[in-house]
């Protein structure tokens, strides 16, 4: 059994990004947590940023069921001013150090949203402070396509699911198709790039630290 770990830098990165990866892993008896840096309370459209906290939460704790994510911590950075800061590199460090992940899965460095570049500036500072044996770090796609691929995992048996959890966030879901958007892209990702794969897959990039 390993150890996997997902930083995602609002509630619905992990689902979108990553999530059919991690219902493989939990298929496979792996367990699985998750740290949510920001709440999102900034994508409230309309509601007040602590409702839309409170009520992002509460999807990321549903999507999560959905995904077999055993475990979830909400560090309620800032959300949109997330900076890679001495404390938030600290407490990923040592997060890293208490739990030993055998992989984490953080989205990639040149996502379009600041708050997703900055995750992973931190997580890069944490993981250069790790004397012991470090975890595989695997980047993921959200906002922006990757275009090195060192991953390609065929997500196909467990698309169902993971379109279940992305729909779980029906805050964002109202707003944005993010399921259907998703669902296209890791159509996209399976056909060009799974053969001979499966009809769906996500994409994953190595981070080199």
């Amino acid at each position: 059994m390993s150890r996997v770990l997902v930083i995602s830098p609002h509630p619905d990165d992990e689902a979108i990004g990553c999530g059919g990866t991690l219902c493989r892993h939990v298929a496979r008896g792996d367990e699985v947590q998750a740290v949510f840096l920001t709440s999102g309370e900034k994508g409230g459209h309309g509601h007040s940023p602590a409702d839309t906290r409170r009520r992002r939460e509460r999807e990321a704790e549903k999507a999560a069921r959905f995904l077999g994510i055993h475990y979830l911590e909400f560090w309620r950075e800032p959300d949109g001013a997330l900076h890679a800061s001495q404390r938030v590199v600290e407490r990923l460090r040592r997060k890293l150090r208490e739990w030993q992940p055998d992989v984490v899965y953080a989205v990639h460095d040149r996502e379009m949203h600041p708050d997703h570049r900055a995750s992973v500036r931190a997580l890069r500072r944490a993981m250069g402070g790790l004397r012991r044996r470090k975890p595989e770090v695997w980047l993921f796609e959200v906002w922006t396509p990757i275009q090195q691929l060192d991953e390609i995992v065929d997500i196909s048996p467990y698309l169902a699911t993971k379109l279940r959890a992305v729909r779980a966030y029906r805050s964002q879901c109202a707003v944005v198709g993010f399921a259907a958007a998703v669902r296209g892209l890791n159509r996209y990702r399976g056909e060009l790039h799974s053969w001979p794969g499966g009809d769906y897959a996500e994409v994953f990039r190595r981070l080199r630290v």
